[in-house]
C-alpha cells in the first residue's frame, strides 16, 4: 500500500526537531508526485522522467540524500552481462595462473580455485544485501558510513573511499596493460625473435585506454545496449578456447592434476606454498561488486543489483572452473608451461592444441573481449570516483563530481581515470617492477573495502538491528552468521594477498602491495586530518533516522 505524504510527514515529526534529514527528506518527498506506473510524472519533474527512475529508485535516492543525475539505462540482463564482461572470468583467469602453478602446482591451483569460490560466497551475499539496502555508486564506502558506529562513520568511510578509489584505478591500469601484453603475445607467437620491448606494451596499453574512453564518453547512450551481444561472444570464444584443447592437447594424468603439489617458491612446506599460491584463486573472485558501482544507472536497483551480482558470481565459476581444469589437464609438463616464452602457461597449452593462425585468431578475439571489458570497467571506475568526490572525499571534488549535462555521465571523472591509467602505463617503460608494485594494490584494497563495510554491517546487526532499513534482498536470521563468515574470509584472503611469490624474493618477485597499501593509508590519513575532515560528507545522521524511508522503498 502506498504511503501518503501526510503519513510520511507525521512519521518524520517523530524525529528530532532539529534534524536536517527531516527537513530535506520530507520537503523532497512532498514536492514529488508519482504516476500509476511508478515513474515520475513528466509534468512534475522532467529531469526524473529523463533519468528513468522507478518509485523505489527515487525513494532510495531520497533516503540516501542524493540527487538522481545519471540515467538508468540498465536492466537485469544488461547489468549482469556488464558485470560478467568487467570481471572477464576466463579471459583474465586463465591467463594469470602462474602464481598458483608456481606455489602449489596443478593440484594447488584446482583446490584453491574451489575453496575461494566457497569462501567468497558469504562476502557476496553480504554485499548483495547491502546493495539492496543502499543501491548507490559509492558502494562500500557509503555502506561503511551508513552502518558504522556513529562516532567512527566519517573516518572509516573516508578510509574505505580512498582504498576503493585506488583499487579501481589500479585495476583500470592492469586491464589496459593486459590487452597490450596479449597483442605483444600475438606478435611473439608469430615471430619468436620478438623481444617484448616495454615501450611497445605501454603504447598498446595507451591505445586500449583511448579506445575505452571514446566508447565510454561518445558511446555512453549505447553502453547498455551492446552488453548482451558481447556476452554471447564471451561465451562462444570460451568454447573456442576449450574445444581444441580437449581434442588435441596431450593430457596429464588424474594424479598429476588432483594429487601432485609443487613448491617452486622455496617455502618450508607444501601446505604453506599452497596457501601462498592461492592469490590466483583470490584474484579470480574479486570484482563482482562492479555491479554495485553502477547502481545509479540500473532500473529498480535495490531488486536488480543483488540478483545480478549473485548470478554473475555463479556463472563466472561455471565458466572458470572447467577452464582451469582444462588447462591443468593439458599441461603434462608443468615446467615447460611455466617456461613458455610468452610467460603465459595458457599459451603453452594453445601451442599444443592448434596452429599459429588459430592461436592468432583466438588471441585477437580475446583482445577484443578484454577491450570491451576495459570499456565497462572504466565506466564503473569513473562512477566510483564520481560518488566519492560527490561526498567531498577527493581533491578537486567539485570538478570530479560534475555530470555532463547532455551525456549524463561523469565525464571529468572518466578523463581523470584515463589519465591516471596512462601515467601508470608510462611508468612501465622505466621500471616494470614499479608498475607492478602500484597495480598490486588492486586485490588487497578491494578486500579491505569488503571487510570493513561488511564488518560495519555486522556491528549494526548485533548492536542496533532495529535501525537497519528493510531490504528487498535480505539475509534474515542467518545474516549475522553470514556477515561474520564474510569478515573472517575477507581477512583471511587479505592476509595471504600480501605474501611474495617466493621465500627469498628479488625486487621483481616481491609483493609490493604491503608498502604501497601502507603508503596510501598514510596519505589518506594526512589528507583527512589536514583537509578532508572539515568538509567530507558522511552519512552523519543515524541509521534509525533513515529507516522510515528505507522501509517505504522496500515495500
Amino acid at each position: 500500500m502506498a504511503t501518503t505524504h501526510m503519513e510520511l510527514r507525521n512519521k518524520a515529526e517523530e524525529l528530532p526537531q532539529d534534524s536536517e534529514f527531516q527537513t530535506k527528506e520530507v520537503a523532497r518527498h512532498t514536492a514529488t508526485r508519482l504516476d500509476g506506473d511508478g515513474f515520475f510524472d513528466e509534468s512534475q519533474d522532467g529531469n526524473l522522467i529523463e533519468t528513468k527512475n522507478t518509485r523505489a529508485d527515487a525513494m532510495n535516492m531520497q533516503r540516501m540524500g542524493k540527487d538522481q543525475e545519471l540515467v538508468r539505462n540498465f536492466k537485469l540482463l544488461s547489468i549482469a552481462a556488464f558485470t560478467a564482461l568487467a570481471t572477464a572470468a576466463w579471459e583474465i583467469g586463465l591467463f594469470l595462473l602462474s602464481p598458483g602453478l608456481i606455489n602449489g602446482g596443478r593440484s594447488g591451483l584446482v583446490y584453491n580455485t574451489l575453496w575461494n569460490f566457497v569462501g567468497f560466497a558469504p562476502i557476496y551475499l553480504s554485499m548483495a544485501e547491502m546493495a539492496s539496502i543502499a543501491p548507490i555508486a559509492g558502494a562500500q564506502y557509503h555502506w561503511t558510513s551508513e552502518f558504522a558506529p556513529e562516532k567512527y562513520q566519517r573516518v572509516l568511510s573516508y578510509i574505505t573511499g580512498w582504498t576503493s578509489t585506488i583499487a579501481w584505478q589500479a585495476g583500470n591500469a592492469m586491464g589496459i596493460f593486459l590487452v597490450g601484453s596479449l597483442v605483444q603475445t600475438i606478435i611473439l607467437v608469430n615471430n619468436e625473435n620478438y623481444e617484448f620491448p616495454s615501450w611497445h606494451g605501454t603504447l598498446l596499453a595507451i591505445a586500449a585506454m583511448v579506445t575505452a574512453y571514446v566508447l565510454n564518453v561518445y558511446g555512453s547512450k549505447a553502453l547498455a545496449k551492446w552488453q548482451i551481444a558481447v556476452f554471447i561472444i564471451h561465451v562462444a570464444a570460451y568454447f573456442g578456447f576449450l574445444v581444441p584443447v580437449w581434442v588435441n592437447a596431450p593430457k596429464a594424468s588424474h594424479s598429476q592434476v588432483w594429487n601432485s603439489f609443487v613448491n617452486d617458491g622455496g617455502w618450508s612446506s607444501i601446505g604453506l606454498t599452497v596457501l601462498v599460491g592461492q592469490i590466483s584463486g583470490i584474484s579470480q573472485q574479486t570484482g563482482i561488486d562492479t555491479a554495485a558501482h553502477m547502481s545509479e544507472e540500473v532500473r529498480d536497483a535495490a531488486y536488480t543489483i543483488p540478483r545480478a551480482m549473485l548470478v554473475v558470481y555463479i556463472v563466472n565459476m561455471l565458466i572458470l572452473f572447467p577452464g582451469v581444469l582444462t588447462v591443468c589437464y593439458a599441461m603434462p609438463d608443468l615446467e615447460a608451461a611455466l617456461a613458455d616464452s610468452t610467460t603465459y602457461p595458457a599459451i603453452y597449452v594453445l601451442r599444443q592444441s592448434m596452429s599459429v593462425k588459430g592461436i592468432t585468431a583466438l588471441l585477437a578475439c580475446i583482445c577484443f573481449l578484454l577491450t570491451a571489458s576495459n570499456v565497462v570497467y572504466l565506466a564503473a571506475v569513473s562512477r566510483d570516483m564520481y560518488a566519492f568526490a560527490r561526498d567531498k572525499g577527493l581533491p578537486f571534488s567539485d570538478r570530479l563530481a560534475s555530470v555532463h549535462p547532455k551525456r549524463k555521465i561523469p565525464v571529468v571523472a572518466t578523463q581523470v581515470s584515463c589519465v591516471f591509467a596512462t601515467l601508470l602505463s608510462m611508468i612501465y617503460i622505466g621500471s616494470p617492477v614499479a608498475f607492478y608494485a602500484i597495480t598490486s594494490l588492486l586485490t588487497v584494497a578491494l578486500l579491505q573495502c569488503y571487510c570493513l563495510s561488511i564488518g560495519c554491517m555486522l556491528w549494526r546487526r548485533l548492536n542496533r538491528p532495529e535501525t537497519i532499513p528493510k531490504a528487498r534482498f535480505s539475509l534474515g536470521r542467518v545474516g549475522p552468521a553470514i556477515n561474520a563468515a564474510a569478515v573472517g574470509y575477507s581477512l583471511w584472503a587479505f592476509f595471504w594477498s600480501f605474501w611474495p611469490q617466493s621465500y627469498a624474493p628479488s625486487a621483481a618477485d616481491f609483493n609490493w602491495a604491503s608498502p604501497i597499501f601502507a603508503a596510501v593509508l598514510v596519505i589518506a590519513g594526512v589528507h583527512f586530518v589536514l583537509v578532508a575532515r572539515k568538509r567530507v560528507r558522511s552519512i552523519d545522521r543515524n541509521v534509525e533516522q533513515v529507516v522510515l524511508l528505507g522501509d517505504f522503498a522496500a515495500r
